[in-house]
């Protein structure tokens, strides 16, 4: 029987009855109520991890069909500039079915603001794992001096190795293998929080609510802990619409006990919803850890992707790790006499930006985990298959300089 995975209740603009769902290969949506233009739609989203059954009957089938996901996170977005919460459905690169619901709004749709005209009710589930080298992982342009953004567009036919010269398997996993298509973990709720500010507590010889006041929160002896009388003034519930931003508002007032930062509503949605998935990325006890990436591509890598990364690290006696991660096909590549360092790479998978270390131009820090055998499995099939041998690598700059010269008649015709 399918499973409920996690759901999420979200509000969204919709202009010019024209939407779409980011992440994934299909084209614009629109509502089948032709007579509204501009209108809020109350939309539920929810991950099964098989084909789920019909919907109760408050819900009216729309429409049913297929998709390959980019990175396993989608977004209602719409003409202008809005866009839904980011949403966890699943693995990238896999096939999806989705299923859409259509009824009159109903208390405690989309944000219960009474806004809503129309209520979406859109059900994902994974159908199999379509990952290809050729179509998901082909490098970026070839790259040459004196062109245009420098670089040289080839068809993945021009740079992919012929078969009968590699022979690399695509690796196939199952369903089971993804840690984001298991139920929802036990996330940071507030009676994880509650249990650890006790134990706490308990350390520091005090009650829970002589910590809470020495933290600066007006609470009596004996008053019921509950989010709002934990949570200072300014960040109790309804300080924001939108209510998974008013909770992670209040869920981060608690954890470091300070509300000071006042961040405004998109930085806080962006927040919520990198951290909420990050979770959903990992097992219980995973380990996590920063990694600085400094290729291209680096500003816009989603969460869910997995990936090389190298960087040095300080040459610990006995081979110690680090920080304990970069474990999965650790290969050291060069080695640092003065500074006693190595230059190390190894395949992790991307949780979210780490927002706690600033980057510069192109680099960015991102929170990672060890990939685990199926995302490895993926990177290596793609490093096998676009690896380069002598032979491949002067055909390819043929291919090349025949379009440089194309390129820079071109140019040159355009000047004249």
């Amino acid at each position: 029987m399918a499973q409920l995975l996690r759901r999420l209740d979200d509000e969204v603009y919709v202009e010019y009855n024209t939407f779409g769902l980011e992440g994934t290969d299909l084209p614009a949506w629109s509502s089948p109520t032709d007579e509204i233009f501009h209108f809020i739609a109350g939309v539920r989203l929810e991950a099964w991890d098989a084909e789920p059954g019909a919907a109760d009957a408050s819900w009216t089938p729309v429409s049913s069909t297929t998709f390959v996901a980019e990175s396993g996170v989608v977004a209602i977005v719409t003409m202008m500039d809005g866009s839904g919460h980011d949403f966890l459905i699943g693995p990238p690169h896999f096939e999806y079915g989705v299923d859409m619901y259509l009824r009159e709004p109903q208390p405690g749709d989309g944000h219960a603001t009474g806004e809503c005209e129309e209520a979406w009710l859109l059900r994902f589930w994974p159908i199999r794992d379509v990952f290809d080298p050729i179509t998901h992982a082909a490098p970026f342009s070839y790259i040459a001096r004196g062109v245009l953004y420098y670089s040289i567009d080839l068809a993945p036919e021009q740079l992919v190795q012929p078969p009968a010269r590699r022979e690399v398997p695509v690796p196939v996993s199952a369903l089971e293998d993804w840690a984001s298509l298991r139920a929802d973990p036990e996330l940071d709720t507030f009676d994880g929080w509650l249990r650890r500010l006790r134990g706490k507590a308990e350390d520091k010889g005090v009650s829970v609510h002589e910590l809470l006041r020495a933290a600066g929160i007006d609470i009596e002896d004996g008053v019921d802990l509950t989010p709002a009388s934990c949570s200072p003034p300014q960040a109790r519930p309804g300080r924001y619409k939108d209510p998974l931003v008013d909770r992670y508002y209040a869920a981060q007032a608690r954890w470091s006990l300070w509300s000071g930062q006042d961040l405004d509503h998109d930085r806080l949605r962006e927040y919520a919803d990198s951290e909420r998935i990050a979770k959903e990325l990992c097992r219980g006890g995973t380990h996590t850890f920063s990694v600085l990436l400094e290729s291209r591509g680096a500003l816009h890598v989603r969460p869910g992707v997995s990936c090389r990364v190298w960087r040095w690290e300080d040459d610990m006696l006995g081979g110690e790790l680090m920080d304990e991660g970069l474990t999965v096909d650790r290969q050291v590549l060069a080695r640092n006499p003065w500074t006693r360092q190595i230059l190390v790479s190894g395949i992790v998978t991307v949780l979210r930006r780490d927002r706690d270390r600033r980057g510069y131009g192109d680099t960015v820090w991102y929170v990672v985990r060890d990939a685990e055998p199926h995302e490895a499995a993926r990177v290596l099939c793609a490093e096998a298959t676009w690896e380069e041998d002598p032979e491949q690598r002067r055909a390819l700059d043929e291919v090349a300089r025949e379009k440089l010269v194309e390129l820079r008649a071109t140019y040159r015709s355009r000047e004249g």
